[in-house]
């Protein structure tokens, strides 16, 4: 999901769910560099889940002029 206002020093910024239930929030600073903060302390999400993330964001931000 995306957030109805950004996180400050951010362009956009939402949550993410992945496959396993755990929770993210991600943010797109004013690099365009993707940031991932887990809610779990130390949690690193499996690679497809990341891949299948990237996918879907890149296709919500062409939706938004990105």
């Amino acid at each position: 999901s995306m957030d109805q206002l950004a996180r400050p020093g951010a362009l956009v910024s939402g949550k993410v769910t992945f496959s396993d239930g755990k929770q993210a929030d991600w943010y797109l600073d004013q690099q365009g560099r993707l940031g991932v903060v887990p809610k779990e302390q130390g949690y690193k999400p499996a690679a497809m889940d990341v891949q299948e993330f990237q996918l879907a964001l890149q296709h919500e931000l062409a939706k938004l002029g990105f």
